[in-house]
C-alpha cells in the first residue's frame, strides 16, 4: 500500500518520497524452472505482460527461456503495486532458478521499475514493513534524464495487533502509465507549507505513534497527511479520493470507528486500520454498504520480504 507522497513542491532538491506498508493480501505467486524455449502459464489478461518482462530478463542476463507460471496475481491498476511486484517477482524466479542472485534494485533497473515516483514499491518486495523513501534528486534527473531507486530512510515493522480493512471499488476510470505521467506533469507545485505540514505530521506523529503503537493517533496523521495530498490532486482526479464510491467507502468507515482512512497511490482501493478485535465486525458492516459496488477483504502488515523456495 501506498500511502502517500511528502513533498511534491521540489524547492530543497528533492521530488516525491512516499511512505507504504507491506501486506499479506491480496497475494502473488509464480513458478519458474528452467527450460530451452518459453512457455507462460496464467490469465490471458496477464501473458501479453508476463511475455514482455520475462523477455527483458532473458536478454540481459542471456538465459535461453524458462517456463513461468502465474498461479495468483493482484488486482490491476489498483494502486497495490501489482506492475512492480510482478515485474520483481518475476526476475527473482527467473534469477533464482538459474542459480543467479542479483540485487532487487538491479531487477527494477531492468524492467525500468526505477523510473516511478516512489522506492515502496521495490522495498515492500525486498523488505516488507512500514518504510520511508527519500524520494528524486532533481539534480540528477536534469543532468542526466535517469531516475533512481529512492533511497529508504527508515523501515519498522509494523504492529501484529493492527489490521488493515481494504475496500476496492468497481473502478470508474482508470489512471496509470502516461496517464499518470501527464496528470503528474499537469499539477503545480504543491505549496511550501502543505509539504511542510505533511513531513511534520509524519515525523511528530505518525511515526512516533507507530514507534510507540497507539492506533488512535496513528489513524489520525494517516488521515491528515490523505486530506492534504488528496487535496492537491483534486483537479485531476475529482475529489481527495479518485471516485465518489471511494469517498463514500472511506467516510463510511470513519463514522464505524476506523482509527484511519485513505487511498492508496491513485486507487482506487480505500484502506483504513483499524485493531484486530475490531476487524471482522468492520469487515462485515463495509461489505454490506458497500455491496455490489466492490470488494473488501482484511489484512495484516507483512514484516518480511519475498518468500522463495524449491518445490519437489
Amino acid at each position: 500500500m501506498h500511502l502517500g507522497q511528502l513533498d511534491l513542491n521540489g524547492s530543497l532538491g528533492r521530488l516525491y518520497g512516499g511512505l507504504g506498508l507491506a501486506i499479506d493480501q491480496p497475494c502473488l505467486e509464480i513458478t519458474a524452472e528452467k527450460k530451452n524455449d518459453l512457455v507462460i502459464l496464467g490469465p490471458e489478461k496477464e501473458k501479453k505482460r508476463l511475455q514482455r518482462l520475462v523477455r527483458k530478463y532473458l536478454d540481459f542476463y542471456g538465459l535461453p527461456g524458462v517456463r513461468l507460471e502465474l498461479l495468483e496475481s493482484l488486482p490491476m491498476h489498483s494502486g497495490l503495486g501489482s506492475g512492480t511486484q510482478l515485474a520483481l517477482a518475476v526476475g527473482f524466479a527467473i534469477t533464482r532458478v538459474y542459480g543467479l542472485a542479483p540485487a532487487v534494485t538491479e531487477l527494477a533497473v531492468i524492467t525500468d521499475r526505477e523510473g516511478s515516483r516512489s522506492g515502496i514499491g521495490v522495498a515492500a518486495f525486498e523488505q516488507g514493513g512500514f518504510f520511508i523513501d527519500g524520494g528524486m534528486c532533481t539534480n540528477i534527473i536534469r543532468q542526466t534524464g535517469l531516475f533512481e531507486v529512492p533511497p529508504i530512510l527508515a523501515r519498522t515493522p509494523f504492529p501484529e495487533e493492527w489490521a488493515i480493512i481494504l475496500a476496492l471499488p468497481h473502478k470508474e476510470e482508470e489512471m496509470f502509465g502516461q496517464e499518470e505521467v501527464k496528470a503528474f506533469a499537469s499539477l503545480p507545485p504543491m505549496a511550501e507549507e502543505i509539504s511542510g505540514m505533511i513531513c511534520r505530521l509524519l515525523l511528530m506523529k505518525l511515526l512516533p505513534s507507530l514507534m510507540e503503537k497507539d492506533l488512535v493517533s496513528f489513524g489520525q496523521a494517516v488521515t491528515e497527511i490523505q486530506k492534504r495530498i488528496g487535496s492537491h490532486f483534486t483537479p485531476v482526479q475529482g475529489g481527495i479520493y479518485a471516485s465518489k464510491a471511494g469517498a463514500d467507502v472511506a467516510a463510511y468507515l470513519l463514522r464505524q470507528g476506523a482509527a484511519g482512512v485513505g487511498q492508496s497511490s491513485w486507487g482506487p482501493t480505500i484502506y483504513a486500520f483499524t485493531s484486530r478485535d475490531k476487524k471482522t465486525d468492520l469487515l462485515e458492516k463495509t461489505r454490506n454498504f458497500l455491496g455490489k459496488r466492490g470488494l473488501v477483504w482484511t489484512a495484516s502488515g507483512r514484516n518480511q520480504g519475498v518468500s522463495w523456495g524449491w518445490k519437489e
